[in-house]
């Protein structure tokens, strides 16, 4: 099975098909611990397991699209860069607000002007 690509407007869906990609894999329970547990969170027997961490970005990396690829230079854990990706992918809560009152405005203001054809006003 590969890693499944993450594309903007899908991050929900694609974070629902990672991790079932991840449940399936050696170690999936330890590597999904590893992205949403932070480093300080781990136990000393957590710790001992760093390397799965590194597997999980590993793969994490792999499904990044190739315009945000960049993010991983300055995320240094798997949480860290799972955290913005999602940032990134979904924007902050006042973000969405925003653009939620910005395209309900522009419904709301919508309406043609005196002699223009419909053709006209979506071009």
């Amino acid at each position: 099975m590969r890693i499944p690509l993450s594309y903007r407007g899908e991050y929900s869906q694609w974070v629902e098909r990672f991790m079932k990609y991840l449940e399936e894999q050696t170690d999936g329970e330890a590597m999904i611990n590893s992205i949403k547990n932070d480093k300080s969170m781990w136990s000393d027997q957590e710790k001992r397991v760093q390397k799965i961490d590194h597997l999980a970005r590993s793969l994490l990396i792999q499904g990044l699209p190739n315009d945000i690829y960049s993010l991983k230079n300055s995320n240094k854990t798997t949480k860290d860069l799972w955290d913005a990706l999602a940032r990134h992918m979904l924007g902050s809560e006042y973000g969405e607000q925003d653009r939620k009152a910005a395209v309900l405005y522009e419904y709301e203001t919508f309406k043609a002007t005196e002699g223009e054809l419909l053709l006209d006003t979506y071009i």
